[in-house]
């Protein structure tokens, strides 16, 4: 039975190397992109590696002025319901990268792409603050268990 039971470790471990190639390959495809040329490899991009998760996580998108990604990075945990993100640490990055525009999307664990009041009031703070170090924050998608969710699309900023 213990055999039996390595062989299905053994799969276990090659479908997850498989699923991780998958999904380099996706953010691969975004880093040579120009920051939402390609909205749908985006968005499979978001479901493929967030849908999934217990709780919540922020990533970012970096371009350049001439809206080139130049990178794509995860910004912060959170809790369940809640993320700690750190303006400070997001823009130091940005200038790191000297990045001029951010696309900033985190996951919903429940499943539901709808944003929070809390989520909307941030993410326009945000916004105002990314202003006066002359960033722009291009959109904030929620990532839904079957849907991506933008804010910019919705009018919420």
């Amino acid at each position: 039975m213990r055999q039996v039971w390595r062989e299905g470790e053994r799969w276990i471990e090659a479908f997850l190397v498989i699923r991780q190639l998958l999904a380099d390959g996706m953010r691969e495809k975004l880093v040579r992109s120009q920051l939402g040329a390609d909205r749908r490899a985006l968005e499979g991009y978001l479901l493929q590696t967030m849908c999934g998760l217990r709780e919540e996580q922020m990533i970012a998108v970096f371009a350049d002025t001439q809206r080139y990604v130049t990178a794509v990075e995860k910004v912060t945990d959170g809790e369940l319901s809640h993320l700690n993100l750190s303006p400070r640490r997001l823009f130091f990055r940005a200038m790191t990268l000297n990045a001029d525009r951010i696309l900033i999307a985190h996951n919903h664990p429940s499943g539901i792409a709808t944003p929070s009041q809390a989520d909307i009031e941030q993410t326009q703070l945000l916004i105002r603050k990314a202003d006066l170090l002359g960033i722009t924050i291009e959109d904030h998608l929620i990532v839904g268990r079957r849907e991506v969710f933008s804010m910019k699309d919705r009018g919420l900023i």
